[in-house]
């Protein structure tokens, strides 16, 4: 059975290629001899197609948490680090039930005052974590262990 993370990667390219459904489901049996992405077993079939797709023009871009904090050399000594932030989103994925940036940024408004995580200063940004670990402690989840 193939992975979640594969089908959708599959997906995302291609929708990005614009391909039909035709041309698609040829490039799945002629690269992974499969009819669905969801048959893909193994990971030779899933790089077979995509490679394919990336003869097409696709290019995978994945956007890790580190990518989207903003740099610490530009930030003020008072604002919040490059590592609260980390420590914040991290927070967020696992404690909240709404796991988008929207969710994260109205909780942020709400105990803090301003409308993004990069604009927090070191003591807002350890009230925003207090309240994360509640948050986590509350739904079963021990922030200190890593427990997911």
């Amino acid at each position: 059975m193939a992975l979640k993370a594969w089908i959708k990667m599959i997906h995302t390219a291609k929708t990005k290629t614009g391909i039909s459904e035709e041309a698609y489901r040829a490039i799945l049996a002629g690269a992974a001899g499969v009819d669905s992405s969801t048959e893909i077993k193994t990971w030779e079939q899933y790089k077979a197609v995509m490679s394919a797709f990336r003869v097409l023009g696709f290019v995978p871009s994945s956007r890790t948490r580190k990518e989207q904090t903003a740099p610490q050399e530009k930030r003020s000594p008072w604002m919040i680090s490059a590592r609260q932030e980390y420590y914040i989103r991290g927070l967020w994925e696992v404690a909240s039930r709404c796991k988008d940036e929207a969710s994260l940024r109205h909780m942020i408004k709400r105990i803090a005052g301003v409308d993004d995580v990069t604009w927090l200063d070191r003591k807002h940004a350890s009230q925003v974590i207090l309240a994360l670990r509640s948050i986590a402690i509350k739904a079963g989840i021990n922030p200190d262990k890593g427990d997911r």
